[in-house]
């Protein structure tokens, strides 16, 4: 998996490396800089009173670091990781805040599946904070290395704000020439105060309040449940993983999706399941209990979320369950516009209520899934980069289910034509398959059957509301398709049905109980 490059704000980005991070083919995957750990370079920051010896640069030190900094070590020669010794975080008066065993960390591809019965250890983490008391268990990517930069990622909301602190490296954590270790009191930093921004904070690697999204989120959840809050963030890419939960009205805005992109390589294969908060962090040597899943990004309980100008891609890219983001809030609604959300299998996992506006999706197998009440992708790229099925709908009888309006259904290079299918069934009866394709537009690469047909769909015959359901389907050039040879149980809406139903965002979110006026963009 790629690693992070971060940018900092006075480095005009590299237009080839970020499209490529967004590009259809491999969710992203081959892109970026660095080595195969989902590790993390650095770039070090120009910052006063920076610890200088004659074998590396160490960041932060002096004042005001961000409370979720990293810490860099840059050395005058190529370092490597040591197989044991400890790096600790003590506050003022001595006290162990944080610490990371070198021994616990593994390359992602051998770290095992965690299950609830996992042991936790300190290349994990707890992402959370005791505000919301609720913690997301994952594995994380603590320390890393590119070319001669070292970069060590801190547990979650292990800082304080106004907070002093000393770092503490036992020789052999890290190996480097003339490199015996850091001894406490040697390198020491103190964090900035909280920030006083009004309804507003920033994301960075430099002159901003947060070095992480996670970071700034943490804060948001501290402002309060229904505390309005953007946080904007800096172009760059932000190799993190996310937990919003019990958080309204929150906006995350970048600074368009070729230039902003959250991406972290997880899956099926790393962390059993679609994942749950846990109400305890547990300790090094406990179990895990519940798992994190598998998503770059999990959401609970939250309402009126709003993704903008971004790019959330899992690179984990090994034909394994992978979403970049599972909404898990029941009554809860979604905006994202104009931003690109790039996986293989189950890209997209949601429930509620979600409006997708000129988004790009990319994946393969039901890449777009779940148990919406309501999910509209308007005027998005649907884009297929394998052969597969787009989407899987498991939904209540009556709900509108999964829509896509004035959409492009495309492919990467090397999809044959026929090969993808515009959703296939679970095959459970307890759910509903409602899925439409309203004036969409669809390359060769859809199967001309159109729609899958094994198992059969919920209900077998489509219907206004629940099914199959097609209308005005084009091929790329506008013409209309011939639809003739479609599965028998697909339907072609009736024009009044259209007009009613599926012909605008206003008619399809007609039965939210939150009305309409929040979908204004």
């Amino acid at each position: 998996m790629n690693i992070l490059y971060r940018f900092i704000s006075s480095v005009s980005l590299t237009a080839t490396v970020l499209l490529a991070a967004v590009s259809c083919d491999k969710a992203g995957n081959g892109t970026g800089s660095g080595d195969s750990d989902g590790g993390g370079t650095s770039v070090p920051m120009e910052r006063p009173d920076e610890l200088v010896t004659d074998i590396f640069t160490a960041y932060p030190s002096g004042k005001n670091a961000c409370i979720d900094s990293y810490l860099t070590l840059t050395f005058a020669s190529a370092p490597q990781m040591g197989s044991s010794g400890k790096i600790r975080i003590l506050d003022a008066a001595g006290e162990t805040v944080d610490m990371i065993d070198v021994a616990d960390i593994r390359p992602s591809e051998s770290r095992p599946q965690m299950t609830g019965t996992t042991l936790f250890n300190t290349a994990m983490d707890a992402i959370g904070s005791s505000s919301t008391g609720y913690y997301r268990i994952v594995y994380y990517n603590p320390l890393t290395i590119s070319g001669n930069t070292v970069t060590v990622r801190l547990h979650s909301d292990k800082l304080d704000y106004d907070g002093e602190y000393q770092v503490e490296i036992e020789a052999g954590a890290i190996i480097a020439d003339g490199f015996d270790g850091i001894a406490p009191g040697e390198w020491t930093f103190s964090v900035m105060p909280r920030p006083s921004k009004d309804g507003e904070v920033t994301v960075g690697s430099r002159d901003c309040d947060f070095m992480t999204v996670q970071g700034a989120v943490i804060f948001a959840n501290s402002c309060g449940q229904s505390y309005e809050m953007t946080v904007s963030v800096s172009a760059g890419i932000y190799e993190e993983q996310l937990y919003i939960r019990g958080k309204n009205k929150l906006t995350i805005k970048g600074s368009g999706k070729d230039e902003t992109v959250i991406r972290f390589a997880n899956s099926e294969m790393m962390t059993n399941g679609v994942g749950q908060g846990v109400t305890s962090a547990p300790s090094p040597g406990e179990a895990v209990g519940k798992t994190g899943g598998r998503s770059v990004v999990l959401v609970e309980n939250c309402d009126m979320l709003r993704f903008e100008d971004l790019s959330i891609i899992n690179t984990y890219g090994d034909g394994s369950q992978a979403e970049t983001i599972y909404f898990n809030s029941e009554d809860g609604r979604l905006i994202a516009v104009n931003c690109h959300f790039s996986s293989e299998q189950d890209t997209i996992e949601l429930k509620g209520w979600s409006y997708f506006s000129g988004c790009r999706i990319t994946g393969d197998v039901d890449f777009i899934w779940g148990y919406p009440k309501a999910a509209l992708f308007e005027a998005c790229e649907i884009c297929s980069y394998d052969r597969g099925y787009i989407v899987q709908a498991r939904c209540g009888k009556g709900d509108r289910g999964f829509v896509f309006l004035d959409c492009d259904l495309t492919s990467g290079s090397g999809v044959g034509n026929g090969s993808v299918y515009l959703a296939r069934s679970g095959g459970d009866s307890r759910y509903y398959d409602n899925v439409s394709y309203i004036n969409c537009s669809m390359s060769e690469h859809i199967a001309a059957a159109g729609w899958y047909s094994s198992p059969v769909p919920n209900p077998s015959s489509g219907n206004v509301i629940n099914g199959w359901k097609e209308y005005g389907s084009t091929d790329e050039s506008g013409s209309a398709l011939d639809v003739s040879s479609r599965f028998e149980s697909s339907w072609q809406l009736p024009a009044s049905f259209y007009e009613e139903y599926y012909s605008d965002a206003e008619a399809v979110f007609s039965d939210c109980p939150y009305g309409v006026s929040w979908l204004a963009l």
